[in-house]
């Protein structure tokens, strides 16, 4: 049995579903980036930042937005282009550093589309409103204007006119067009016709706060909880903080309590895509704990997971409320945001795609980028990140031969290299983790956007006495257990 093996057999992170067709943009870089290279004028740097942008090539736009910042760090043409370059490649300080620049009277729309992303990961709700106001404001609008547009009213819970929007961005979207395109098309898939049935009334709504247990879930050691839908159950749910902004549920638990679809859609996991039908749930009810207007994706989650549940629950759910994952005390505990620090280290926290808890690190005494999931048993590295980290170190590979979660038409590679000093909320840990998985770089980080390098999940979260997350301050704060 391979090392770590039966752990990654349980990854249950969910994310919208986007493998990308052979992306013709690809050859296109060298020349584009040889031209800005020598010529090192705004409008060659321009038209390579878009090419890359297009090949989704995030190293060679961090070259470039170096280059930019070198030669021409003044001229507001390119701030938007760099920050997004830089933002994509994982370089989160210096693309927010950048972004701040970005005037908010600004014609252009990836400055606005750029800074109207960052402002929503770190909960800066009034001036990505501003931003995108701006930007619905600047005609004719592209797919990913559309897209980000999309992005922002649904994190701000307005969910007017939204069918309309999505629809006019379906008819925009053309994988040619490369990155991001590639992916909007399914990410957005069915999701006009969810609107549209479920009205305007605010999704996700957390209407009493409260608590309930948290036990291990058996077989998986995933924490877990008992959960009523709509008056039927309980049933076994896995809490996973890598799971959305929805609850999974097994096909056969829906048709059971009558769950209708209200259309068709997709979700990945590490191991490939997965059909799913789209519901709401009216009531959720976990302990003490209620939830109205859910949503819900209905699939086999049952066979993904070894029947060891019967569906999960995303913490993207509580993204109105402070959530804290009380592991001493066996709890989970929903309550208001507030102004109040959480117990324990604060962890620099950015709130990715659909609720992904985003945090930044430091590996080998180097900045770094960490999904923190709670439905991973495992950790596990880009091995983009294992190479640039360790470049005379070779990186041996495989595939498995087994699906490891939701999917099951791709075989993710595992890479095996060297552990990593990992620092995170004030502790760090020696020779962590070696594992390499490639849909970190294939999958991943290109469908949330954000360059990631290391996936952090159980193995860190028994580490800890709680963590608490405050969705709408985007803040978050571990209290560790003492060192063994």
């Amino acid at each position: 049995m391979l090392p770590g093996y039966v752990s990654m057999v349980v990854m249950m992170l969910l994310f919208p579903a986007g493998q990308p067709p052979e992306n013709p943009w690809k050859d296109k870089v060298g020349p584009a980036v040889k031209r800005a290279q020598t010529e090192n004028t705004v409008a060659a740097l321009r038209k390579a930042f878009d090419v890359v942008w297009r090949a989704d090539d995030w190293q060679a736009g961090r070259q470039l937005a170096e280059q930019a910042q070198k030669s021409h760090p003044d001229a507001p043409g390119l701030r938007g282009l760099v920050a997004r370059a830089l933002w994509r490649g994982g370089q989160v300080p210096q693309a927010e550093n950048v972004a701040r620049q970005i005037s908010a009277d600004t014609k252009d729309h990836v400055a606005l589309r750029t800074a109207l992303e960052l402002d929503l990961a770190r909960g800066q709700t009034q001036p990505a409103a501003e931003f995108a106001a701006r930007l619905e404001k600047l005609t004719p609008h592209t797919a990913e204007d559309l897209y980000q547009l999309y992005a922002a009213q649904f994190t701000l819970n307005r969910l007017e006119g939204l069918p309309q929007l999505l629809r006019k961005a379906e008819q925009l979207t053309d994988p040619k067009n490369g990155y991001p395109e590639t992916f909007v098309a399914e990410a957005i898939e069915g999701v006009a016709d969810f609107l549209a049935a479920v009205g305007p009334a605010p999704l996700n709504q957390v209407t009493r706060p409260g608590a309930a247990p948290l036990p291990p879930l058996v077989m998986l050691n995933l924490p877990s909880c008992e959960a009523f839908i709509n008056g039927h159950g309980p049933y076994r749910m896995i809490v996973d903080t890598g799971g959305s902004i929805m609850l999974a549920l097994d096909q056969a638990v829906a048709d059971e309590i009558g769950l209708k679809s209200l259309g068709k859609a997709s979700v990945r996991g590490v191991s490939g895509k997965q059909e799913t039908g789209q519901a709401l749930v009216d009531e959720l009810q976990i302990g003490t704990i209620r939830c109205r207007r859910v949503i819900t994706r209905t699939f086999d989650v049952r066979g993904s997971i070894m029947n060891a549940a019967d569906g999960v629950v995303g913490t993207g759910i509580f993204a109105a409320a402070r959530m804290t994952l009380d592991f001493a005390g066996g709890q989970l505990v929903v309550s208001p945001s507030c102004d109040e620090p959480g117990v324990g280290a604060p962890v620099d926290l950015r709130l990715v795609s659909d609720a992904k808890l985003v945090a930044l690190v430091t590996l080998e005494g180097q900045p770094g980028v960490a999904m923190l999931d709670t439905g991973a048993d495992a950790v596990a590295m880009a091995p983009s990140r294992l190479k640039r980290l360790f470049p005379d170190r070779k990186v041996e590979s495989i595939a498995p031969g087994l699906a490891l979660g939701v999917g099951g038409d791709q075989m993710p590679k595992i890479s095996f290299g060297s552990g990593v000093t990992l620092e995170i909320a004030g502790r760090k840990y020696e020779n962590y983790g070696g594992l390499g998985l490639d849909v970190l770089d294939d999958i991943l980080s290109p469908a949330i956007g954000i360059q990631t390098d290391i996936l952090l999940g159980m193995p860190l979260f028994r580490d800890m006495k709680s963590c608490t997350v405050d969705f709408p301050k985007c803040k978050m704060w571990i209290d560790w257990l003492p060192h063994e």
